[in-house]
């Protein structure tokens, strides 16, 4: 027998991402060979193949499927809404079962964590909606400490996409005039077809998801949006297209690849540092931002006014952020 010179398709990243950008999304992309990856785009023009996720695990009920076989459903919370995810037998044995322990643990009452490295679909439902979901490669169970690091890292990721999108807000939609306006080549066609499909987009809304989530991450108890409601996935969620559907179960989530799920602590100075950042981001990005605007957001998350000292100190050392002129400060731009 003749060996198959079929390509392997290029395995992608695992994107940080929330799921109100997530779950907005109507758009995707796949190029014109058979194995090509698919994309859900999103809304700020993030092309998302691979998702790394956590969140509240709030449901996983088994379903039978036309076929006869057991797959589970499940809901994932994070501080923007709800993840719809589902694991079938086509994802193996292991995470079948994995899936099935999960909701016997869910069903004690105890809260459980979760974080997931999943890829991404749209489908549609009869009447014409257009919905997201997940199909979990790997999943882990987390504690407080990883939680929090994973929010503090998506919102940086977040307070990225917003400002690339801001960028080019009111240009047209081309690649080189993007690249003109300070967008990464890499990023631009799918900010291209966002923009083309969805419009100008108004970012102060992700924004405050990343102020939530930071809160969050710092301990505060905030209430979550009501989730759009999610019919049940379709039964041909096993028969999905593609042979990228079909690679392996990735380990990153355990042998530290680009979606680790390691353990490691988001301390206060962590959350801090994102926070001022944050708040940077949110102003004008040539002027900056004010000293006394941003001591008083981040007393007002708890943090005292010398403690914020000196970790501006420490981030205008360390060319994170600049001084444009005494007392107000913007994201380094070298």
């Amino acid at each position: 027998m003749q060996s198959s010179n079929r390509p392997r398709a290029k395995r992608q990243p695992a994107i940080r991402i929330f799921s109100q950008e997530f779950s907005e999304s109507t758009l995707t992309d796949k190029g014109p060979d058979e194995f090509d990856p698919a994309f859900v785009i999103t809304k700020l023009g993030c092309m998302v193949n691979r998702a790394l996720v956590a969140g509240l695990l709030e449901s996983l009920n088994p379903r039978e499927t036309s076929g006869g076989n057991t797959m589970w459903q499940g809901t994932l919370r994070d501080p923007s809404g709800l993840h719809y995810f589902s694991v079938g037998d086509f994802q193996g044995e292991a995470l079948l079962a994995h899936a099935a322990q999960l909701s016997s643990d869910l069903e004690s009452g105890d809260p459980i964590q979760l974080m997931m490295v999943a890829k991404t679909r749209l489908f549609q439902s009869d009447d014409g909606s257009i919905y997201t979901s997940l199909k979990p490669e790997e999943m882990c169970v987390i504690n407080p400490n990883t939680y929090a690091n994973w929010l503090v890292e998506t919102s940086e990721a977040t307070m990225q996409r917003i400002k690339d999108s801001e960028m080019i807000r009111g240009l047209e939609a081309d690649d080189d005039t993007y690249v003109s306006a300070g967008i990464t080549r890499s990023k631009t066609k799918g900010m291209v077809l966002a923009k083309n499909h969805y419009g100008e987009v108004d970012s102060e809304v992700y924004k405050l998801t990343v102020m939530r989530s930071l809160d969050i991450a710092e301990g505060k108890n905030l209430i979550t949006p009501n989730p759009i409601k999610q019919p049940s996935v379709l039964d041909n969620e096993n028969n999905d297209s593609g042979a990228d559907e079909q690679t392996q179960t990735s380990s990153e989530m355990g042998d530290g690849g680009d979606s680790d799920a390691k353990g490691d602590v988001a301390t206060d100075s962590d959350v801090l540092r994102a926070t001022i950042q944050t708040i940077i981001r949110t102003g004008d990005s040539e002027r900056g931002i004010d000293l006394a605007t941003i001591i008083g957001n981040c007393e007002a998350r708890g943090f005292s006014q010398n403690d914020t000292d000196i970790c501006i100190d420490e981030l205008v050392e360390g060319n994170i952020i600049e001084e444009v002129q005494f007392g107000w400060f913007r994201i380094s731009q070298g």
